[in-house]
Formats: structure tokens, sequence, C-alpha cells
């Protein structure tokens, strides 16, 4: 029998999504084209003889079927999820011996079913969009309620289904499953079984079985659901560092191009249609300062605390506002909700714009023409856009007051060591995770040995002290990591101070021993001999020698095979007044005309890079003092060098 796949993919497939009923067939109403038999086309006939559908036969390859899709779904990536449902779906079909299984989502905004995925016999047309609210309210309901839809013959429909029922005739069905999808409390979909050729009975046993393997793929969908948000959320972290990266080291007269070009991206991204910078007159009214709209939406200029009563008393309160629909606003919220609806408003995300408790103006995104939802994990970096966005507010009014630029510098460089350095730490996450989780993986190994020699009838006094103490010692070293990392990812204002300098690099390299364990690195520290007196900031130092050290790991990555798989660091002094700080790899090396290029901000080679980490580690040695270059490696490879100022003999 000739069998031809039909495809409605998630995000991006054969064929887009159109929307479906949800737990009928027709629920299925989510394909695109007919249910009924296309008169061209010569359906393949039933098995004379078939086996009847109630038989053990079909229950015992239903639930080996079941047991394989089950074990097979276990640990697959998101990428081949989608094939794999596909293939899962023709699987049912071919074991069932009906014409037809799809798979079918609800969209946690809108409500809205659409085919995800589908398989069909040769022959068998695709049901046209319907709207099911309207086509089949009955089935609609009972999904709603958690019941799957059940006929094996059309006339054992109740009553109540007449509409239904005139659907699922329209659509040629004659027998069907439609059982519903939840996960955590919602109704996520359904799957869907459709008999187009005959009727067939669907017993009891099978039906559970049934719902078993709907609930296998909810638990799928809505596990690559939050690996796709997961990856929607970095995306967006990413596009918000740009847009944070760019104006803390802008000039003034810059500042409002490249806010509004950052509105636009993050207003594109989330799906909104307006989204605004608003700041707040002494009247109390919240006049916009930069705004982005899309094309055809009506701009709003201003709004007042008194018009939106609920919104302007979480926003003083430092809490954000956030609802993907007006059907959320609390009953306490009327007056919003008619302001919402007199704006056009339909979801709305807004963060306050806050500088010592004190609320200063507003970033808001808001949807016009479709409804948006506002995840969860968003929410970080829309609040570290918004206090940015009132750093800046704080910086125009310290201008007007005509702060010193040189403090104003400062503050601003610090904002922008402080964001790669989140980001750096970001990206050693899962090399820190290692750090930590040896220790304490020791610790647990020594706690079970010290119990099971304190359980026994003679207990190993001496053996249980020196567990403990080992115990005591892991726990240090676990420690180290912890508060190395919070030196790290803390915010910072310059502070110059004595250094250790051989200890910083040690402690830098301590850091990186995970992630060179997992390129088959190593860090050799050549130790100098005694250093003169250094006075500098060593959160800064450490940060922009944990910098270069990353850089050369990654560049080691594109070394050649015989390349030596190490990195030398080497400290001396090399002149009354300076010590140096070498960081030399061995890898594809940096070419001449662009050892100056890579300190230039947003110049990266990293397909994912800010380019701004160099940018600003010169600029956080230039502040001391002190000098930073690229050169070429004698050896192979590149090599980063920063020098500081040795402290005058009159502050020793």
């Amino acid at each position: 029998m000739p069998l031809q796949t039909r495809r409605c993919r998630h995000r991006g497939s054969l064929h887009p999504r159109v929307p479906a009923t949800m737990a009928c067939e027709p629920s299925r109403l989510q394909e695109r084209d007919t249910a009924v038999p296309n008169p061209d086309t010569t359906l393949p006939a039933p098995k004379a003889n078939p086996s009847p559908h109630s038989s053990n036969a079909e229950l015992q390859v239903f639930e080996r079927l079941l047991a394989e899709l089950s074990a097979g779904f276990i640990g697959l990536a998101a990428g081949h999820i989608d094939a794999a449902i596909e293939d899962a779906l023709r699987r049912i079909v071919l074991a069932l011996d009906i014409d037809r299984s799809s798979l079918i989502s609800v969209d946690a905004v809108t409500g809205r079913i659409e085919t995800t995925h589908s398989w069909a016999l040769e022959g068998i047309d695709r049901t046209p969009p319907t709207d099911i609210v309207q086509s089949n309210p009955w089935a609609l309901s009972c999904a709603r309620a958690g019941r799957p839809v059940v006929f094996a013959r059309l006339d054992e429909l109740p009553a109540q289904a007449a509409v239904d029922k005139s659907t699922f005739a329209r659509m040629g069905l004659k027998s069907h499953v439609g059982m519903p999808m939840w996960v955590g409390g919602r109704l996520r979909g359904s799957l869907t079984f459709g008999s187009l050729r005959r009727e067939r009975e669907w017993p009891d046993e099978l039906l559970g079985r049934m719902r078993l393997l709907a609930d296998v793929f909810a638990s799928v969908l809505a596990r690559q659901h939050a690996e796709q948000q997961r990856e929607r959320v970095l995306d967006f972290e990413r596009l918000a560092s740009r847009t944070l990266s760019a104006l803390l080291i802008a000039m003034p007269q810059d500042e409002a191009r490249i806010i509004e070009a950052g509105l636009h991206d993050i207003a594109a991204f989330l799906g909104a249609d307006r989204a605004t910078l608003w700041e707040i007159g002494d009247d109390q009214r919240f006049r916009r300062a930069h705004h982005w709209f899309a094309d055809g939406v009506p701009g709003i200029e201003e709004w007042s605390a008194q018009a939106l009563p609920w919104i302007h008393a979480r926003l003083n309160t430092d809490a954000l506002v956030r609802f993907a629909r007006l059907g959320e606003l609390p009953a306490d919220a009327d007056a919003d909700l008619q302001a919402m609806r007199d704006l056009g408003v339909r979801s709305l995300l807004a963060a306050p714009v806050a500088v010592a408790g004190q609320l200063l103006g507003v970033f808001s995104v808001a949807a016009v023409r479709v409804e948006c939802d506002w995840p969860d994990e968003l929410v970080p970096s829309v609040r570290l856009l918004a206090e940015v966005f009132a750093t800046l507010h704080v910086r125009r009014h310290a201008e007007r007051r005509e702060r010193a630029a040189e403090s104003e510098a400062a503050l601003w460089r610090e904002q922008f060591a402080h964001v790669v350095r989140v980001h750096t730490v970001g990206e050693m996450s899962a090399a820190l995770a290692h750090e930590i989780t040896q220790p304490l993986g020791a610790i647990e190994n020594y706690a079970h040995a010290a119990r099971r020699r304190l359980s026994g009838p003679a207990p190993d006094l001496p053996k249980v002290v020196d567990l403990l103490e080992r115990i005591v010692a892991q726990s240090a070293r676990a420690g180290d990591v912890v508060t190395r990392l919070r030196g790290m990812v803390k915010r910072h204002e310059l502070q110059l101070g004595e250094i250790d300098l051989e200890r910083l690099a040690t402690a830098c390299i301590d850091l990186l021993r995970g992630e060179c364990e997992q390129h088959d690195l190593r860090i050799e520290l050549r130790r100098p001999g005694r250093l003169p007196r250094l006075v500098a900031d060593e959160v800064h130092v450490q940060q922009v020698l944990l910098n270069l050290l990353r850089n050369a790991i990654e560049a080691m990555e594109a070394a050649a095979p015989a390349a030596p798989r190490r990195i030398e660091v080497n400290i001396a002094c090399v002149a009354p007044e300076w010590v140096s700080v070498q960081v030399a790899d061995h890898g594809p090396g940096i070419a001449e005309g662009e050892l100056e290029q890579v300190f230039e901000a947003f110049h990266s080679t990293k397909p994912l890079g800010l380019g701004v980490g160099l940018a600003i580690c010169r600029r956080l040695i230039e502040a001391q003092g002190g000098t930073l270059r690229a050169a070429q490696n004698p050896a192979g490879g590149a090599l980063f060098e920063f020098t500081l100022p040795v402290a005058p003999a009159e502050s020793a």
C-alpha cells in the first residue's frame, strides 16, 4: 500500500501552521486541505477480512509501540524532536491501520489551536482551516474538561454535539479519537487518531494506552518548548548586551540614536508594536523621551498617573507590570483596563526606571495588533535594560550639574566592565560548576566513609578525624571558588590598593582549571623574582588577566595539531618603574594589520562575540596608568602584554 507523509512542522516547516479543532480529528481541523477523500484519488481499500480492532494482537502491537516511543524520546536533542514526532505518527497510523494521526497544540497566549505535526495515508487530504469555537464547540469543551472525544460511528455523538457531528460528516470522518494533552494544569493540545475509510471500535484498553501516549507527547512538546524558550532568552540577552555595550561607551551626542535603534531591535524581537522610554515630569505626567512605533501603529505622547492608577502604583513600588492579555488585569484595575483599551494596548511589559527608590521613568514594550507573551526568563534582561536607562537618566542630570567628566567616565567604564564580567562568568558557568561539584562530591564520599567507620562495633576515631579534616578542606576549596566568583560579578568602583600580582594570577588560573581540562590545555605561570610594590585595582586587573586567558584558550581551539597545548603567563619587572604581565598562546595568531584593530569596540573575530572585551580591558589598564598591547608570539600564536606602574617610593 503506497503511503505519503503529510507534515506540518513546528516553526518553519514544510507547511505553515493553520487553525485546527482540538479534540476531534477535525479537531485536527488544523490541516489545510479537505479531509474528504479526493475524488481523483483512489483510496486504498480496507483489508478484506480485517482482524477485530479489539484484538489482543492490536493492543500488544500498540503497547510495544508505546514503550519504544517513550524510550526513544528520552534524552532526544531538541533539534531532532520534530522529525521523531512525525515518524511516531507514521508508526501509529500503520500500527492501528487508521488513516491519519496528528498532533495539535494550543497557543499559550491566544488559545489558538494549530496543527504542529501530522501524518496521513496517501490520498487523505488535509482538513481546511476552521474556527473550532464555531465548528466544534462540544469537542472543544470536552478537551478543556480533560475528556477525550471518542466515537466509533457518528451516530454515537450526543445531541449537544449536533454542530460537531455536522462538521465531522463534512470532513468524511467515520471514527475518531481526540486525546487531550495536559502539562502542569494547562491544556497543551491534543493527539488525534482518525479513520476515514471505515468505522472501527476503540476498546477501553486501547484508549488507556492512547492516553498514556498523549502524555508522552505532551511531555516531549513541553521539553521542546522549554529549550526553545531558553534559546530565545539567550538570543534576547545577546541583543540586550549589544545595546547595553553600545550605550556604556557611547558619547553623549550618540545616546539618542543608540537608544532608539535598540528600542526598534527589542520590539521587533519580542513581536511588539511599541517600545518607549518615558520620563516623569514634576506634574506626574509621563512623557516619551525615546520611542519606536511599528508602521501604521498610532503613537502615544504621554500618560498620567491618574489615568493608570494601578499600573502607576505597581511601578512606584519597583514592581514590573506584565500582562499578555487584558483579562489578566485584576479587578481593582478597572480604570487601567479602560485606559489600555483607549490606547489600543493588548499586551504590556513595563519596567520602572528608578534610582535610590525614586521613580524617574518607565521602559515599556506594548503589543497592539496581536497579543504577546512575556516569559519569566526575559524579566532579568528587561530589568537590566531599565537599570541602564536609569543610569543614563542620572548621567544626563549629572552633566547638567557640571559633574566632573573624568569621574563620570570612570562610572560608565566600571558599569561596562561589570557587564563584561557577568558575561564572562556566564560563559564560564559550566567550568565553574565542575570546579564546585568536584569538592562537593568528595565531601559526600568522605561523609559516607565517616558514617561507616562510626557505625562499626569499634569506631576508628583517628580515621574519622582524618575524614572530617578532608571534608573541611574540600569545603574550603568549594568556598574559594564561590568567593572568587562573587568578587567577579559584584558591582565595583575603581579602588586602588596594594596587590599581590603572583597570587592574583594563580587565582585566575585556578578559576580556569576546569575549562582548560575540557580543552586539554595547561597554563604555565613563570614566577618572577621579588617584585616591587604595586598599587592597582585588584578586581580590574583580575578581569583583564582573566579575559586575556580566556581569549588564549579560545585561540587554542584553532591551533595546529602539532602546536604545544599550553599557555604561558610571564610576570616580570621590565624597568624600575614598570611591571609587565604577558599572556602567550600557540593558536593561529593575529594578522599584523589587526594588532591595534582588536582593541576597537565591537571588533570581534568570534561569531557570537560582543567585540568589547579587549576594548574595556585597555581602558581599565590605562585608567591605572598602564598600557595594553598585542604582538606576535615568536614561538607562534599571539602575545598580549599589559604593564602597571610601580608605586612611588613616598607611598610605601
